[in-house]
């Protein structure tokens, strides 16, 4: 089988050195065999994330069943840059895959505001039947065809909260919060909408802005609350539970078509295996990632869920009509 090899874009050069460096224990050494696939996988995410766990699990997997031809090489907690970094190395081959989810995507193509559309999912049985049927389908081949980017596997990721440093009960305690948001177009609406005063940071970047004060807090699901540490600087949670989300395995697809098909059907194989193991998994620690931030000082809030998703409903008026059809068939359980 013919050997896959990448250039490094010179702004990845420096952090994928140091990464191998780093993580020595998933890298090769000069004694192992040179695989007949090597893929640089990259995340945002903490060392023991359940975003790095399915990395890891997926590297293992991948080598066990292809009995070392093809091997995965995992770099977490942003060591190839941020994951907008990471997506564009993806373009120019310097990474080869990025955990992340498709509103990640919004930068490259109206169609990916589906996930920022605030209060869409009544809840997560509804959010998962949506996801795993034939509209779910649809969504990620339109992506694909307008961008260029193809999403492998469905990682469930729970709920988006908002995690602050002062608490948040009510709207009016939303009224010019400085809020951490991705760099997403339906968030910075959203927020806007409901009073905050967000502002696009990069991941890695969040943990200080919150310390230094340049910003009061973030959203995101509790995990990364708990992984990322967010809760040592931000001990309220409000649990808004605005957005439902994926995390999936992004390729670019050119490049995904161009790998040696028995492998590339070994590494969708793992995936789908993954995935499973991911949603599941997700789903029964969520009450253990609640429980640990109790234990370590965080307080939680409700809110009437109601009336913030009545205060957003004008971001609906500023995505693309594609994704408006898909809104309209997802709240009237036409999927």
């Amino acid at each position: 089988m013919g050997k896959r090899t990448t250039s490094l874009h010179p702004r990845l050069v420096a952090p994928v050195a140091g990464a191998a460096l780093l993580l020595s224990g998933c890298a090769a050494t000069p004694d192992d065999a040179e695989p007949d696939l090597l893929l640089r996988l990259g995340h945002s995410y903490g060392t023991g994330s359940l975003q790095d766990r399915a990395a890891q699990r997926l590297a293992e997997q991948v080598a066990e069943v292809s009995g070392g031809d093809v091997r995965i090489e995992v770099y977490p907690a942003a060591q190839l840059g941020s994951w907008e970094d990471m997506q564009e190395g993806l373009e120019f081959g310097a990474v080869d895959m990025v955990i992340e989810s498709v509103g990640s995507f919004e930068r490259y193509t109206g169609l990916a505001a589906i996930e920022g559309v605030p209060f869409l999912y009544e809840d997560e049985e509804q959010f998962l039947e949506v996801w795993d049927g034939p509209l779910g389908e649809e969504i990620i081949e339109a992506i694909r065809e307008d961008t260029g980017f193809l999403l492998l596997g469905q990682m469930y990721r729970g709920p988006r909260v908002l995690n602050t440093q002062r608490p948040i009960t009510e709207l009016a305690d939303v009224q010019g919060l400085k809020l951490r948001v991705p760099t997403q177009q339906t968030y910075l609406d959203t927020w806007e909408s409901l009073g905050a005063s967000p502002m696009p940071l990069a991941l890695s970047e969040v943990f200080s802005a919150i310390e230094q004060g340049a910003v009061e807090g973030q959203e995101n699901p509790a995990d990364v609350v708990r992984f990322n540490s967010f809760y040592e600087v931000a001990p309220h949670v409000t649990r808004t539970e605005h957005i439902y989300g994926n995390f999936h395995f992004q390729v670019w697809a050119d490049a995904y078509e161009a790998w040696p098909e028995d492998l590339r059907d070994i590494v969708d194989a793992e995936i789908d295996d993954v995935s499973e193991w991911y949603e599941e998994t997700s789903i029964s620690e969520q009450q253990a990632n609640v429980d640990f931030l109790v234990e370590h000082g965080v307080e939680f809030h409700e809110i009437d869920r109601a009336e913030w998703a009545d205060a957003t409903a004008e971001v609906l008026d500023h995505v693309d009509p594609q994704v408006a059809d898909w809104v309209e068939r997802i709240r009237s359980n036409d999927t």
